[in-house]
């Protein structure tokens, strides 16, 4: 690399001369399966200081010069920001030990800095206070590291003939290629991203392309975006793109545009997938709230990784089936507008993009579509027995980004939600959250959702979520039932599949059959306790029981049995009846007992035999009423018992 150090750094002097023959008035203004991969890398040490508090980023103007031929970065970066510290002598930005900074201009004067651990510490010629405006610009380059996902990478398309930079920052890249407040904390108010390649090069980036300028075979692309935006969602990507756009119009007859920058040799291709992003964004308006970038644009940029990453107006993809499409455009409700506060909280961004994918796919394919997609999902949760949505350690990558945590249970955690509150309770609380000024435009809490998931259902779930959300594990279900008489009889039962979570409390949906599966009824046990008894009447003779049979619970059944109760006749035998401390089973004929089991009157399991003991000493227990069940020769014997 250093072999092209010299004609780079002359491509730089003539590069910053042009921009700022070119520099514009800006604005200040004041005021985010893709499954991201299956690859993972270890990250660097990084957390938030207390100096992020000391000032508020509300602008940033970024100038960049970028040859994808060479893996290399060369910019200029100008800072607004508003101080909150009395005070204040430094401002603080994030960028990686391995970019070299050549100077910082305060008014256009040189002044002091220090730049070590991954810190650029910018020294103000004289402090600041609260509700001061200041600015400073950054001059720097170098090859940038590369963690995470590729933070800053380089590969090649068109049958590797031609090269490719892209960017993708989350969680902890943006400092490896740009200085930047590297915050869940703080957002960028207003952002203008300007990109100077080779002539034969086009630069995707965020927000509305302003200028495109080619001159003396180098092409300047202006891109201004005027939302605020969170650092890990600003992102480039340059190649030899070609563009087209799709359009969603709006009821109002505005038009929202859909500018897609693909690769040449994939254009054909690509246009003929695109245009569905119209119709999702349509059903996405119609659930949430009106795509909140309208007044811009959304976009996509194809790039080289497996995935897909929803970079704020414009989506960096690496195909274009349904499901990707999806998932990206979801985030810029839930990930770009409202972004997550803590990376333990990924399921904010995560689990909500991968849920609307879902319902966006019964949208276009129905409800069978849906089902299939709550099938996979419920299955590639349930292959391991633990696992919490809850990120425990966020210096980790790999359990950030877990497609069956983040992304598929914190999926099913919303499915379910809506299971317990209902539709029109459910929906209303998520879009009361999306419409929440304290976290529009910028950070949420998990505490937040669950205050609006709670108000709208007139409820609490703080048992809920802690089961499912930081507990681990799922239950797995076994019935058994009867008919007696019009009704038929269910005793339901749970095992967990991990110990964090002795029982899961909840609304347990079933359906019954008739003997001919003409006719069945659906039924919704709330299930409080193990061995929980429940008496339903469907109106016909049940033969078949199906737990969960549309797949609204993460869950398993380990079976459903149907066994006939003969109550009182006379084969099975208890003595004394009423007993006061001790009572013997007696067992007409020759029947083999396999079990028995001694039952309160609520229900809960207090005694089992196995068939061995048919004398029971049950003097610790308060007088009333007990039912015993005996499992002889295929049959189920239930008597009912009373201690004095």
């Amino acid at each position: 690399m250093k072999i092209l150090l010299f004609p780079l750094i002359i491509i730089l002097i003539f590069f910053f001369n042009r921009l700022n023959a070119q520099q514009m008035q800006h604005e200040l203004i004041e005021a985010s399966s893709d499954n991201k991969a299956a690859e993972f890398f270890q990250i660097n040490n990084f957390s938030e200081t207390q100096d992020y508090f000391a000032y508020d980023l509300i602008y940033q103007r970024m100038e960049w010069f970028i040859d994808p031929r060479i893996r290399y970065i060369q910019g200029k970066i100008t800072s607004y920001v508003k101080i909150h510290k009395d005070g204040l002598n430094d401002i603080e930005f994030d960028l990686d030990s391995s970019l070299v900074v050549d100077s910082v201009l305060h008014e256009g004067i040189n002044i002091d800095f220090s730049h070590n651990i991954n810190k650029l510490i910018v020294h103000l010629p004289e402090s600041l206070s609260p509700g001061a405006v200041d600015s400073v610009s950054v001059y720097y380059q170098g090859e940038p590291a590369s963690s995470g996902f590729g933070s800053f990478t380089q590969s090649w398309h068109g049958n590797d003939s031609v090269p490719i930079i892209w960017t993708l920052s989350e969680p902890y890249g943006a400092m490896e290629w740009w200085p930047n407040k590297q915050s869940l904390s703080d957002k960028i108010d207003s952002i203008d991203v300007i990109v100077t390649t080779p002539e034969a090069y086009r630069t995707a980036s965020n927000g509305v392309l302003i200028s495109e300028i080619v001159s003396d075979s180098l092409r300047t692309m202006h891109w201004k975006h005027r939302h605020p935006i969170v650092s890990y969602l600003v992102a480039i990507a340059v190649t030899n793109y070609t563009d087209y756009s799709d359009f969603l119009e709006l009821e109002d007859g505005r038009k929202i545009e859909i500018q897609n920058f693909v690769y040449p040799e994939n254009l054909e291709t690509v246009r003929n997938l695109t245009p569905v992003t119209a119709e999702i964004m349509k059903f996405f308006n119609e659930l949430i709230g009106e795509y909140p970038f309208a007044d811009e644009k959304y976009g996509h940029a194809q790039f080289g990784w497996g995935g897909g990453m929803e970079h704020q107006t414009m989506s960096f993809m690496g195909s274009f089936g349904f499901e990707l499409i999806a998932h990206e455009l979801a985030h810029q409700w839930f990930g770009n507008y409202i972004t997550l506060a803590s990376w333990q909280h990924i399921w904010l961004n995560e689990g909500f993009a991968t849920y609307l994918t879902g319902l966006a796919l019964e949208d276009y394919q129905g409800r069978s579509g849906f089902l299939r997609w709550l099938l996979r999902n419920r299955n590639a949760i349930t292959r391991l027995p633990g696992g919490s949505v809850f990120v425990s350690d966020t210096t980790s990558i790999s359990e950030i980004f877990s497609s069956r945590l983040s992304y598929s249970k914190g999926a099913y955690l919303l499915h379910m939600l809506r299971w317990i509150l209902g539709d029109e309770n459910f929906f209303n609380g998520i879009r009361n959250y999306y419409e929440d000024p304290d976290v529009a435009n910028g950070f949420a809490q998990h505490e937040q959702l669950v205050a609006h998931l709670e108000a709208a259902g007139d409820t609490s779930l703080t048992e809920f979520f802690n089961d499912w959300y930081y507990g681990e594990g799922y239950p797995v279900y076994s019935l058994q039932f009867t008919n007696v008489a019009s009704k038929t009889e269910i005793i339901l039962s749970q095992t967990t599949s991990h110990s964090s979570v002795d029982f899961f409390k909840m609304p347990v949906p079933i359906r019954v059959y008739n003997a001919e599966k003409n006719d069945s009824a659906d039924f919704r046990l709330v299930h409080t306790k193990n061995n929980q008894e429940f008496i339903i009447e469907p109106g016909f003779q049940v033969s078949e029981i199906k737990i969960d049979p549309d797949y609204w619970l993460l869950s398993v059944t380990d079976a459903v049995t149907d066994v006939s109760i003969i109550k009182n006749n006379g084969e099975i035998k208890i003595y004394p009846n009423p007993f006061k401390k001790k009572f013997t089973v007696s067992v007409s004929g020759e029947k083999p007992v396999q079990e028995i089991f001694l039952y309160s009157a609520a229900g809960e399991k207090i005694e089992r035999s196995d068939g061995s003991q048919m004398d029971f000493n049950m003097s610790h227990l308060p007088g009333g009423i007990y039912f015993l069940r005996v499992f002889a020769s295929g049959n189920v014997y239930e008597k009912k018992i009373v201690k004095y």
